[in-house]
């Protein structure tokens, strides 16, 4: 993919990344999960090129701590508004106008179903994959995995200090890598600024009411789970679509948390029936 860095609504760069332009091709927009490198979903998006001007950026605030000046006060709406900024940019390189599909995986889903509920002028459609949608345990069970980081994350939130104890037990403690994945997923881990950081940015977006969002999002709405998920459980994508007024139903695939990184057959060929067969009922491209 082809890298650029564009201004955020507050000057802060960011690391915008996109496949060949096309003017004959709509825009899709890819949402990573927070500190995430894009390399992850190359697979994805080369799958998804010659169908998609295919656009992707890497969050702020938890991997290039250089680039955000404090890490007080921080907010998921900043991740939201550079999703808008984003998707205005790629729209004015290709001479297109109006709202853009997306694409959103893990809690990049979050920050899509929130883009579509505060900027509904920003999103035509959009698709939910293995979403993070912190919700309650009384809601929906957690999956061991979403229990750990509910502990890990919010101690490392608190202070520098903590977050470097908490770094040097994980350190010591650390298994071989569990996916191909881990060197695109490990930032957030590598180092005692950046966990602290990474728990900052989780609870800010734990305090996101996803379900009282969702019931507020017109676009339509496809929902991905897959069914050995080990990291968000496919139950969740139940609950949530239940809230979400254009879904209909919920499409599991066999697989992990990954399927979409690897861009599993059948799973494209449901997000381009999704995208595609939108896309011919909607206005030409401008």
């Amino acid at each position: 993919m082809q890298r650029e860095t564009i201004p955020a609504f507050d000057g802060r760069p960011l690391r915008v990344f996109h496949t060949e332009r096309s003017t004959g091709r709509r825009n899709l927009m890819l949402v990573l999960p927070f500190g995430v490198r894009h390399a992850m979903v190359e697979r994805l998006c080369n799958a998804l090129e010659p169908h998609f001007n295919v656009i992707t950026w890497e969050s702020r605030f938890v991997l290039d701590l250089q680039d955000d000046a404090t890490d007080d006060a921080f907010d998921v709406e900043y991740h939201v508004r550079d999703l808008v900024t984003v998707a205005a940019h790629a729209n004015d390189r290709v001479g297109h106008d109006g709202p853009i599909d997306v694409i959103g995986y893990c809690s990049g889903a979050g920050v899509g179903l929130l883009a579509a509920a505060r900027y509904p002028d920003s999103v035509r459609r959009l698709a939910l994959v293995c979403g993070e949608f912190m919700l309650k345990p009384s809601v929906c069970p957690p999956s061991s995995f979403q229990r750990e980081v509910d502990v890990l994350l919010p101690v490392a939130a608190t202070s520098k200090e903590m977050a470097g104890m908490l770094f040097d037990k994980i350190s010591s403690g650390r298994s071989a890598p569990q996916s191909e994945f881990h060197s695109f997923i490990s930032v957030p881990f590598s180092s005692a600024a950046h966990l602290h950081r990474y728990g900052l940015n989780y609870v800010a977006y734990r305090r996101t009411d996803f379900l009282g969002e969702a019931g507020t999002v017109t676009q339509p709405t496809l929902v991905i789970a897959t069914r050995s998920d080990r990291q968000v459980l496919p139950e969740s994508a139940h609950i949530i679509v239940a809230h979400l007024p254009d879904a209909t139903g919920v499409h599991e695939f066999d697989g992990d948390h990954y399927e979409l990184c690897r861009a599993q057959p059948a799973m494209t060929d449901t997000l381009l029936q999704f995208f595609g067969t939108q896309a011919n009922r909607s206005e030409p491209v401008q």
